[in-house]
């Protein structure tokens, strides 16, 4: 946004487009002397707002608050990074005012709900790459600042150039911002994400209270909280969980009550909220507590009783107290109460937390003693009544975030279209949305509608090792010489062989090391033997026929492969899927695995790192298909017979 606006006020007001250039081209990039100025209703990135609070009075950023109220005279109101009224905020009231509305955006495949003038969306990683194109083909120079901002959008939208939405254009567009100026120390320490207390709150309970399942050998987790407020920031809290909880799909929910123009609540309807959840979870234990206690208790409640209502309460606010009060100190610390708060699955803003300490603490000296607890309880009741409980029925709002790791197993996952039903978007393995509920019940009927939904359309069943394997396999027979291996190697252009019996059951496998291992033992006791018949020689001995016979049949023959093949190899039966006999190849560190039929040791093929690589389809070259095994055994016939007719040339080189 911030480089848009230099666009749109270059220096004098003049026209920065070329008479060669579209008309909409024209209008997008026409400059003028109406100042322009950015808002952010919905914050940015992380690590982007902590440069932009070190640097804001470097750009023309204002507050919507501070807005002219008479907005008759708004020209042009661009929408960056965003396709959707719902993503707009507070901010879509200004649609209604502009003369001319255009969408800047990234998402190709993401449906606009709002009625632009223009429209720039192309399919790059970052949007700033947009923006940074435009400014460098109008030759304009950026400030160091400038440069550094831009820098940081693409390292936000790209995850530093490695999701796999980037583009050749994102890191040409990075360079061109590094030539700029931008500084590689401020970029350093503000693109990778520093979460703060809020977001660490929510991702210390997301983490505790994920509930995960695996479907295809792909784990989907899934968590629900509850905020007194919309808490900024939580794509990276969610990218953070997807990686700490060692999933594949992270899908996180958060619901907060709604509120005009999506404010925060006030003070006093925030402390009802936490007050409500505080106390009416005081019976369920933050401790464990022994029979003979519960008996203690059970009994003082009776004696309590016999007091009044008054008594009988504060045994309950004791007990409560109690199990709250973890490590028995006799008073409430700031990460008793949170904990407290946090096995209410709920997340705290900072603010609502401060000011709910504040309102227990009456001395003032950081933590909260049984006296100030049972003050607190009786004037939240004096406040919310009785048994102050919180209005679930009320409408809420449910945000919801979702991460995906890449993989071929995850290829199908695209969370941008999961997420659409709600007026979401983002890319296929980053996206969010925000739902308007009726109340707080629905929230977890959504979440497990979204579940339900990614589990039938998304989650395809993982590939096994039978239908990607090199089949037919080359063999070698256990009484070959390493002459014979080593043809075939070279043949081929193979590295390594399974090693069958008879029935072709695989009984070891040789590579190029163990080859050139025997190689060398050969050339050594010939080197040995040459020695003695010298010898012998020098000492006037003759050599017999017989010895002379032994020595060129040695040569001639070699040693068997059975003496010296890798023995007690893995072997993977053809109903593995890639993942497991991906996870073989790397702990194992080896190129290929013997493939046999299921349930026993029949040798069916052969799987390799190129077999992995082409379902991964990391590179085009690699082609996906593998006629070898992909066509039907009739289609295949030539390639067998060809393989046998070589195989007879071996038999004779032999």
């Amino acid at each position: 946004a911030v480089g848009l606006a230099k666009l749109w006020t270059a220096e004098d007001g003049q026209d920065v487009a070329s008479s060669a250039e579209s008309t909409a081209d024209k209008n997008f990039k026409s400059a003028s002397h109406v100042p322009t100025f950015v808002v952010l209703p919905r914050g940015a990135h992380p690590g982007v707002q902590r440069f932009l609070a070190l640097h804001k009075h470097l750009f023309p950023i204002r507050s919507l608050k501070s807005l002219p109220s008479d907005l008759s005279g708004l020209n042009r109101l661009a929408l960056v990074d965003a396709q959707r009224r719902d993503r707009l905020g507070p901010a879509d009231v200004l649609l209604e005012h502009a003369n001319r509305v255009v969408v800047v955006d990234h998402h190709v495949d993401q449906d606009s709900d709002i009625p632009a003038t223009d429209y720039v969306v192309d399919n790059v990683g970052s949007v700033s790459t947009l923006i940074s194109e435009y400014l460098r083909e109008e030759e304009m120079e950026l400030s160091e600042a400038e440069a550094t901002l831009l820098a940081l959008g693409i390292h936000a939208d790209t995850g530093s150039l490695c999701f796999d939405s980037t583009t050749p254009r994102d890191a040409k567009a990075l360079a061109w911002c590094l030539e700029q100026g931008a500084s590689q120390t401020a970029i350093a320490e503000h693109a990778h994400t520093h979460l703060s207390r809020e977001q660490q709150s929510v991702l210390t309970q997301a983490l505790i209270n994920v509930n995960s399942t695996t479907v295809h050998g792909i784990t989907l987790s899934t968590v629900l909280l509850s905020a007194d407020g919309f808490i900024n920031g939580l794509a990276a809290v969610t990218q953070d969980a997807l990686e700490l909880s060692s999933s594949d799909i992270f899908l996180l929910g958060m619901v907060y009550e709604a509120t005009a123009g999506g404010r925060r609540k006030s003070k006093r309807n925030s402390g009802k909220l936490l007050t409500t959840r505080l106390l009416e979870k005081t019976k369920e234990p933050s401790r464990p507590i022994s029979s003979s206690a519960e008996e203690d208790l059970a009994h003082s409640f009776q004696s309590a009783w016999k007091g009044g209502k008054d008594a009988q309460r504060r045994k309950e606010l004791r007990a409560a107290f109690d199990r709250k009060d973890v490590d028995g100190s006799g008073f409430l610390d700031r990460l008793e109460v949170e904990a407290a708060l946090g096995t209410c699955g709920i997340v705290a803003t900072v603010d609502s937390f401060d000011n709910l300490m504040e309102a227990m603490d009456l001395d003032g000296n950081g933590v909260i003693d049984f006296e100030e607890f049972v003050a607190f309880a009786t004037e939240a009741e004096s406040r919310f009544g009785a048994e102050p409980k919180e209005n679930k029925n009320s409408p809420r709002t449910l945000i919801v975030v979702g991460r995906a790791s890449a993989g071929v197993s995850l290829r199908a996952v695209k969370l941008n279209k999961l997420l659409e039903r709600f007026g979401g978007g983002g890319h296929a393995k980053a996206a969010s949305a925000t739902a308007r509920l009726n109340d707080e019940s629905e929230a977890a009927e959504t979440m497990q509608s979204l579940v339900d939904e990614l589990i039938e359309t998304g989650l395809s069943e993982q590939p096994l090792v039978g239908d990607f394997m090199t089949a037919p396999a080359l063999s070698v027979k256990a009484d070959m010489n390493e002459n014979q291996v080593e043809a075939l190697f070279t043949r081929y252009d193979v590295r390594a062989l399974p090693v069958v019996d008879e029935d072709n059951n695989v009984i070891g496998l040789v590579t190029y090391k163990e080859v050139a291992s025997a190689k060398q033992r050969m050339f050594n006791k010939e080197q040995k033997r040459l020695r003695r018949q010298k010898e012998k020689e020098e000492r006037g001995e003759e050599i017999s026929e017989e010895e002379q016979k032994m020595v060129s049949d040695r040569r001639g023959h070699g040693t068997t492969v059975k003496a010296w093949m890798k023995q007690h190899v893995r072997v993977v039966e053809d109903s593995k899927t890639m993942a497991e006999v991906e996870i073989i190849l790397l702990e194992n560190d080896v190129g290929c695995i013997p493939v046999v039929a299921e349930g026993t040791n029949r040798l069916i093929g052969m799987v390799t790192r190129t077999d992995l690589l082409r379902q991964h389809r990391y590179y085009d070259s690699l082609h996906y298909s593998n006629p070898g095994f992909a066509d039907s055994i009739k289609n295949r016939a030539p390639i067998i017979a060809l393989r046998k007719k070589l195989k007879k040339f071996d038999d004779l080189d032999a």
